[in-house]
């Protein structure tokens, strides 16, 4: 077999010519005779092709199935239906589940006027506990994973005569999980009857035990089967059983942890499905949580309102067509056909709110849609400059705010013995903070509101109420070893322009909104930009509260334990614009003596991380020539990375190795696992996808010998480049204060980019000392330089304001 990394499989050789034992076609009429039955919809994604560079991409939308917002009581019903009509004496129904199944299989037995008893592994959450206790059923909570769930059902039902429904199979139950594959066929004789005349080139397919792909795989490898597609399966990299059973070419369990695919958290597969899934799939692909977390989102914009779980395939197309070896063995071209299977609906899972509408018309979200018009006459030119619009703030005052913020969550830092900030998102001193600077907005007389996503939203009315605002800001939650400008300058900043206009009697007439986003770092939750990321629609709310921080705790847990779950919609209406000031965090103003910069965009961002594992060995005992060092890749990774960066062969890349760390980090032992953090950083798409290809057929090439290289996916997000227009009102602000400025690209993240998907946004950047170090005590700017970077801001917005 083959392997690209640890996140990928290939198969020895094309799966098509294999011929899968033919399934039972019973349940097709079956379902189709069921009150309330109707196809589930296949949705077409134009810009998703586009990004994926293939002429069409399909999604089979399962939110909707019999009332359940998921795919999985087509095979419980089945397999209900007929267990029942060969055994008179059932009482009760008995099942495992960790949502969806146990939901489906309660209903079933309600309806037909039996007890249910289901059995949930802990971590599930209480509102997934109660939607299936609303079914009627009995819910136990066991064990801390799903196999030990099954455990404990198969226990009852032996206990107690239930009926086991379970789509795990194992030596002597095989009879429930084959009918429960069968019912899932309905799905794909569905599939083949939209398609019509379209032969699929490709099927990406969710797996957790293998039941559903082995629906799949029976399906597509049936005899007789003209066009077969290519068959790529995806699970979550934290509960890969299925990627290291094919690894192994053996039936293998393995340890899981926590993530947001918990539908596909599995410690072992189905022994049923594993003969398709080793015959039957051409490649397999595992993914990280923030690459699900940003497919559900991207799903959502295409009208198709995916939980985790189904946005999965989204997440396994990107991986797989990104890569030219992957994508050559699926044989994918350019006009190929993709079918993605959108298993759950975006409310299948706890905390997941009301799901979108349904909008097929609606555009979709992504980097290739096409920009609203923003050429007429009432939006491209803002009124000529009156003396009032070229505002001066109170800087001292200004500063005084961002000293009083910083005291919250200070702490005395040992290594530069300056004093530093800790306010990670949504733990206490975060709290702290908020309540301080709602405070500062109340006295303001601002109308103060905070959305269910827990991001802060004050309102200065305008003279006219319809107009969309203008809307300021960023973020009060900081790293752990952060300083006092990064984030809280733009919040800070903008309650300052409100209070001049209060103090100067100025109206606009547009309303102005102070905005402070939640978890904007990323580092508790593992998704930056998160809560602009949310008001955008790029991440769905529900999918957001499901994040979990180290320690399991769940963003939306720790909003309501905060007091920062509010309410209303979570997305927000487009604004007139967006504008935020920000300290530049990096050398450009600095080394060229300026105090402002106008920010054209934001370049691409990839984080990896990379363990190394080898062997640990004497330090004086063991011949080099038998060691498996660890450290000896992890060094060579480095210097790969500086030598790409040399080469100029990929644009203005930055490549960073910023956490690096060896196992057991004992002086006389050889090191037998290495750490690593990758960052790459570049304002062409297309130069960091050849990056990264290349940089992974590196990382492949380091094992053998003793050593494995493994990678994680930490985040990712595409270059976005600002609005002109918005970009010239700026420069003619720092103009009018007699500010020299230059444009120059941001190499960090920022809300700002977020809220460009929906408005025309920019940033203005303020110079920053010590070389513009930053998420490090010693980051500073001077007192000056923030309160000329507020004029600019207070001349910006006015301007806005007054369209």
């Amino acid at each position: 077999m083959t392997a690209l990394h640890s996140s990928t499989w290939l198969a020895p050789s094309t799966s098509r010519a294999w011929r899968a034992p033919a399934l039972d076609a019973s349940p097709v009429d079956f379902h189709r005779g069921l009150p309330g039955y109707q196809p589930s919809p296949l949705v077409e994604a134009p810009g998703l092709a586009a990004e994926l560079g293939v002429g069409r991409v399909l999604v089979k939308d399962e939110s909707n199935r019999f009332g359940l917002p998921a795919f999985k009581i087509l095979g419980a019903s089945w397999a209900v239906e007929r267990a029942l009509s060969d055994r008179a004496d059932v009482t009760a129904l008995v099942a495992a589940t960790d949502g969806n199944h146990g939901r489906a299989v309660a209903r079933l037995a309600a309806r037909r006027g039996l007890a249910a008893r289901i059995f949930v592994p802990a971590g599930v959450h209480p509102v997934a506990v109660a939607a299936i206790a609303d079914e009627g059923a009995t819910v136990t909570t066991v064990g801390h994973s799903y196999d030990a769930a099954v455990d404990a059902a198969v226990a009852h039902a032996e206990r107690t005569g239930a009926l086991l429904v379970q789509d795990t199979a194992w030596p002597g139950y095989e009879e429930i999980p084959a009918w429960i594959v069968a019912g899932y066929t309905t799905l794909f004789v569905e599939l083949d009857e939209q398609l019509g005349d379209i032969a699929p080139d490709l099927l990406v397919i969710p797996v957790g035990v293998g039941s559903l792909a082995q629906a799949a795989i029976g399906h597509y490898r049936r005899p007789g089967i003209q066009s077969p597609p290519a068959l790529l399966s995806v699970e979550p990299d934290r509960a890969a059983c299925v990627l290291a059973s094919l690894r192994q070419d053996a039936l293998t369990s393995i340890p899981t942890s926590p993530t947001v695919m918990a539908g596909l958290c599995c410690e072992t597969p189905s022994g049923a499905a594993w003969p398709y899934l080793r015959n039957g799939l051409d490649a397999a692909v595992a993914v990280t949580d923030p690459d699900a977390v940003a497919a559900a989102g991207d799903l959502a914009g295409a009208g198709v309102p995916s939980g985790p779980c189904g946005a999965a395939t989204l997440a396994a197309a990107r991986l797989a067509l990104g890569s030219p070896e992957l994508r050559t063995h699926l044989q994918v071209s350019a006009d190929a056909t993709v079918v993605l299977l959108s298993t759950e609906s975006s409310t299948a899972n706890p905390e997941r709110g009301t799901r979108p509408e349904r909008g097929r018309a609606r555009p979709e979200r992504d980097s290739t849609r096409p920009k609203r018009d923003r050429t007429s006459s009432t939006t491209n030119h803002w009124r000529s400059p009156m003396t009032e619009s070229v505002l001066a703030i109170n800087g001292d005052r200004l500063w005084r705010s961002l000293m009083e913020l910083a005291e919250i969550g200070a702490y005395d830092d040992e290594r530069t013995g300056l004093r530093g900030v800790n306010r990670l998102a949504l733990t206490d001193a975060d709290a702290a903070g908020r309540r301080l600077v709602i405070g500062w907005l109340a006295e303001a007389g601002l109308d103060i509101r905070i959305d269910p996503m827990g991001n802060i939203i004050a309102r200065r009315a305008g003279t006219d109420p319809g107009a969309a605002p203008v809307v300021t800001g960023s973020h009060l939650d900081s790293v752990a070893t952060a300083g006092a400008f990064d984030g809280c300058l733009g919040v800070l900043g903008g309650l300052e322009v409100v209070r001049t206009l209060n103090e100067r009697g100025i109206s606009t007439r547009r309303p102005l909104e102070v905005v402070v986003f939640t978890e904007e770092e990323g580092v508790r939750f593992g998704v930056d930009m998160l809560g602009s990321a949310v008001a955008a629609g790029r991440v769905p709310l529900e999918v957001a509260h499901d994040l979990t921080d180290r320690d399991g705790i769940r963003l939306g847990a720790e909003l309501r334990r905060t007091g920062f779950a509010g309410d209303g919609p979570a997305r927000f209406d487009p604004p007139h614009a967006y504008v935020e000031c920000h300290i530049e965090q990096g050398p450009v103003l600095a080394r060229a003596g300026l105090t402002v910069g106008v920010v054209t965009g934001v370049q691409g961002i990839s984080w990896q991380q990379v363990t190394i594992t080898g062997r640990a060995a004497h330090a004086g005992t063991t011949p080099t020539e038998l060691r498996a060092d660890a450290g000896i890749p992890a060094a060579r990774i480095v210097l790969r990375l500086r030598e790409m960066v040399d080469s100029g062969d990929y644009g203005d890349l930055r490549a960073t190795v910023g956490h690096l760390a060896v196992h057991p980090d004992l002086t006389n032992i050889v090191p037998a696992r290495a750490e690593l953090t990758v960052d790459l950083r570049n304002p062409d798409d297309e130069q960091m996808a050849r990056a990264e290809a290349d940089l992974a057929d590196y990382l492949d090439s380091l094992g053998g010998s003793g050593i494995s290289v493994d990678t994680r996916r930490m985040a990712k997000t595409r270059h976005v480049p600002f609005d002109d227009r918005i970009q010239k009102v700026i420069a003619a602000a720092a103009d009018d204060h007699g500010l020299e400025h230059q444009s120059l690209l941001s190499g960090a993240g920022h809300d700002a980019q977020e809220m460009a998907a929906i408005c025309p946004a920019a940033m203005i950047f303020v110079r920053g000392e010590y070389d513009g170090i930053s998420h490090n005590p010693r980051e500073y700017s001077t007192p000056e330089a923030c309160a000329r970077g507020i004029d600019v801001l207070a001349t910006t917005l006015v301007r806005l304001a007054d369209e």
